[in-house]
């Protein structure tokens, strides 16, 4: 069975690198902070989840993303749906709050 590869954000709360590792799933990261402008770096976030093969679980916090606490605003929430849509890509919700 082939398992699919989990995209995390960059940076993700901590345990869900240990999570991964311990169920023996691929992962990489997409990006997510920006310290320059202290918030979310959309346009790189878009990039790497259009390079994503389809099939491909994306791990997503709807709010207060951990530990940033940058949440993507209504548009881009749409987009990364579109992208999602558009790359069969499998949007997975860690709804922590």
């Amino acid at each position: 069975m082939n398992r699919p590869k989990v995209y995390i954000s960059k940076p993700t709360w901590g345990n869900h690198l240990a999570i991964l590792r311990s169920a023996g799933l691929e992962f990489e990261e997409y990006p997510y902070w920006c310290p320059d402008t202290r918030g979310l770096d959309f346009e790189g976030m878009c990039k790497k989840l259009n390079e994503a093969e389809p099939n491909s679980v994306i791990l997503l916090h709807p709010c207060a993303h951990n530990p940033t606490g940058v949440d993507p605003t209504m548009q881009q929430w749409e987009r990364i749906a579109d992208i999602c849509e558009q790359r069969d890509l499998i949007p997975y919700f860690d709804s922590a709050y």
